[in-house]
């Protein structure tokens, strides 16, 4: 008969790879001696991204990645393992560890895998410093409209300039009568 505590870690295991296959992105951290209310003020502004926050012993942590071939990942591991979850934006998601990491010493984000892709701290924290989506497509749209203003206002000074001739040569006329 199989021990109730490994049947226990079978299961977690279980859950933890179905999350992380369903995720396109996910980004390491470690934290120790947090306390519960911070764990809960990260989980509440990744939750506000559609992310979520799993902690993991390392050992599990490590196990889980074999199973799913993805060993390379098993070296950012130290101690309590934290793993982010989903969100539609990773970059937001990055943006937010980089903040929760900033004003928090005990918390350390480790790396991050997007695309396919393993990345290192600094590359978080340079995803971070992305503009938003937002931020990126009102600059689009600037730089867009910027030649059509110059022309308008182009257009416009000339238009002006004309009509105040034709007002200047009517009042010549006018006044010479």
């Amino acid at each position: 008969m199989e021990k109730l505590g490994i049947h226990c870690k079978q299961l977690m295991l279980e859950e933890i790879k179905e999350k992380i296959k369903k995720s396109s992105n996910f980004f390491i951290t470690s934290f120790s001696a947090m306390s519960v209310s911070e764990q809960d003020e990260l989980r509440q502004k990744l939750k506000s991204l559609d992310a979520s926050l799993l902690v993991v012993k390392k050992r599990l942590a490590k196990r889980t990645f074999k199973q799913l071939k993805q060993e390379q990942i098993s070296s950012l591991f130290q101690g309590l393992t934290g793993i982010s979850l989903g969100g539609s934006d990773s970059i937001a998601v990055s943006k937010t560890l980089v903040d929760f990491a900033g004003r928090h010493e005990n918390f350390k984000i480790l790396g991050a895998y997007a695309e396919d892709g393993l990345l290192d701290t600094d590359s978080v924290k340079r995803l971070a410093s992305i503009p938003s989506r937002e931020v990126l497509l009102t600059q689009i749209v600037r730089l867009i409209n910027s030649p059509v203003q110059g022309l308008v206002n182009a257009l416009s000074g000339t238009i002006k300039k004309f009509v105040l001739v034709i007002d200047k040569i009517r009042e010549k006329q006018g006044g010479a009568k």
